[in-house]
């Protein structure tokens, strides 16, 4: 694997070994068809990913009939797509309910327009989209069977949707039903591993592996699969162990104390045998009125000695927050440091999980985890970033980096559930070795009051080779939505930016090279290591592509067809 991405652009090497699903692999995509000749059945094989993963795109359908052909049954169904597909129109009123995020409301929307006219490609795309934005627990059952009931060239993709949102809602058997009758006109990959997770979620793991296997067979170069695959086989999806030490578990909070209480509820129900000894301590960074005062003391009576707290007088922003918190003797004496949002429910076995994570990465810099949304968890808030250098013109002032994050386009229905090496993780929950810690020189306060102190800190454990490492098999729930305050006019789009600015300015251009050679570095070797892991089962797989993505090259018992529309 390591001399074929050595013959590759490196651009295009790096965006492989991210990875992505759907909309995630278009910039991949785009750097093999920009590659040339010597890349085309690569960019076959990612335009088709692309497809697959959301067939009602269709400008990406589009792509892979001129690609592949009318010919292969692949370019027959893209092009039938690509024809069903309206001229796009304003929509005022959904714009509306999508401004303000009323997912619900935006579904009944779409779903109304597709009753008036089956089969309108845009309006089933957006409602791909939409479903899983869902609030949790919703009813999506009549907009799978809606998807269940297209007929002719759309009757795979509609499946293939349908067993998506299933997934999604727990209901793995049927979800199974509907990925199988998907897969009935030719071998897909975006079914197989959609199936892998069905028959996962039924307890039949020797099934879906070999469903993963089968899946790999058709995407050779997806590394979501490969470590999904290889996490899966080792039992490292389902595995604790205890921390090998003590661990201090650090909260800080400023005047919430409704989200405060739930957090401390959920950390209440800690299985702490797998860190015997851990303790507890919350700032209370100078919340005004006494909330978040009475909230602590109410947990007091659960907690015993195990708690802590800290009372400031003023809000000293979240960076010192910590540093005040890691300078505490009794965490200094820790071997483990967590830090936790005081708005993130953690599960019992958090703890065992991420003892798992220290025993697979014992020499990471961080340990990180996965991050759902608490209203809408189909999808993944915070997961493995990844550094993408943009060098600046000498002597400008502009972003330095992008971060790649391969689940940010693309609902979470398990090809998250992995562990690799990144270049930072949510700062959400955390966990640190305790020399690390102390080590590193603290967070920057020039990142007060809030955002990219996080993603700073692991910057320069980068800088001392030490990689952070996600753990997605370790799922936090995140309380509070994200995202719309920081959005132009919102109340911390100013924040944000100022932040941005100060973060992009901190780092030359060779210092960014260097960190992103890092973290690529190990995660080359991660793949490696997964690859050969895979490699006892006979799945493991080279870079390469057959000439013909949907040809006779691919192994003819997959599970099959089609897509998925977004």
């Amino acid at each position: 694997m390591a001399g074929q991405y050595a013959t590759m652009p490196r651009e295009l090497a790096r965006l492989l070994a991210i990875g992505g699903t759907g909309a995630g692999l278009i910039p991949a995509r785009d750097a093999a068809v920009a590659a040339g000749e010597g890349a085309s059945a690569l960019a076959d094989a990612l335009a088709l990913a692309v497809w697959e993963d959301a067939p009602f795109d269709a400008a990406a359908a589009r792509l892979v009939a001129a690609r592949l052909g009318t010919a292969s049954p692949a370019g027959q169904v893209a092009a039938a797509v690509a024809a069903a597909a309206a001229p796009a129109c304003p929509e005022p009123y959904f714009e509306r309910l999508a401004a303000r995020r009323e997912s619900a409301r935006m579904a009944a929307y779409l779903l109304a327009r597709h009753h008036k006219a089956p089969g309108e490609v845009g309006v089933l795309a957006r409602l791909a989209t939409v479903t899983p934005m869902l609030p949790a627990g919703s009813d999506t059952r009549e907009i799978e069977a809606a998807f269940a009931g297209l007929g002719g060239a759309l009757s795979g993709p509609g499946r293939l949707i349908a067993g998506e949102l299933a997934l999604l809602a727990g209901r793995a058997g049927e979800a199974e039903a509907h990925l199988r009758l998907a897969a009935t006109d030719r071998p897909n990959g975006a079914a197989a591993f959609r199936l892998a997770e069905a028959k996962l979620a039924q307890g039949a793991r020797e099934a879906a592996l070999g469903h993963y296997a089968a899946a790999l067979s058709l995407r050779p170069f997806d590394r979501l699969l490969t470590a999904r695959f290889a996490d899966v086989a080792a039992g490292l999806d389902r595995q604790t162990v205890p921390l090998p030490g003590s661990v201090a578990v650090l909260v800080y909070c400023y005047n919430s104390p409704a989200l405060l209480a739930r957090t401390l509820d959920a950390l209440a129900g800690t299985d702490w045998t797998y860190a015997p000894g851990a303790h507890l301590v919350v700032l209370d960074n100078g919340s005004p009125g006494s909330a978040v005062a009475e909230v602590l003391a109410g947990a007091a009576a659960r907690f015993g000695e195990r708690l802590a707290t800290v009372r400031l007088p003023v809000n000293i922003g979240a960076p010192a927050a910590r540093n005040w918190l890691a300078a505490l003797p009794e965490v200094r004496a820790s071997a483990f440091a967590a830090y936790l949002d005081d708005d993130a429910l953690v599960p019992p076995d958090w703890l065992g999980r991420f003892g798992a994570a220290v025993a697979a990465c014992p020499g990471a810099g961080v340990w990180g985890c996965r991050v759902r949304g608490l209203e809408a968890p189909a999808y993944v808030q915070s997961g493995d970033a990844h550094l993408l250098p943009t060098p600046r013109e000498p002597g400008t002032l502009g972003r330095g980096f992008e971060l790649a994050r391969p689940w940010l386009s693309s609902p979470d229905w398990g090809q998250f559930g992995l562990s690799r090496p990144c270049a930072t993780v949510t700062g959400c929950c955390h966990l640190f070795a305790g020399p690390v810690l102390a080590g590193l020189g603290g967070f920057d306060l020039r990142f007060s009051p809030t955002q990219y102190d996080d993603l700073d800190h692991d910057l320069r454990l980068l800088a001392t080779g030490k990689t952070p490492y996600y753990w997605g098999h370790l799922t936090v729930l995140h309380a509070k939505a994200t995202g719309a305050s920081g959005n132009v006019g919102g109340a911390g789009y100013g924040q944000g930016f100022a932040n941005q600015l100060k973060l992009h300015g901190k780092y030359d251009d060779a210092a960014l090279a260097a960190a992103a050679a890092t973290a690529f570095a190990a995660l080359a070797a991660d793949q490696a290591a997964k690859e050969q892991t895979l490699s006892g089962r006979g799945a493991a797989q080279p870079i390469a592509v057959p000439a013909r993505p949907d040809g006779p090259g691919y192994a003819d018992g997959s599970p099959g067809e089609n897509g998925h529309g977004r």
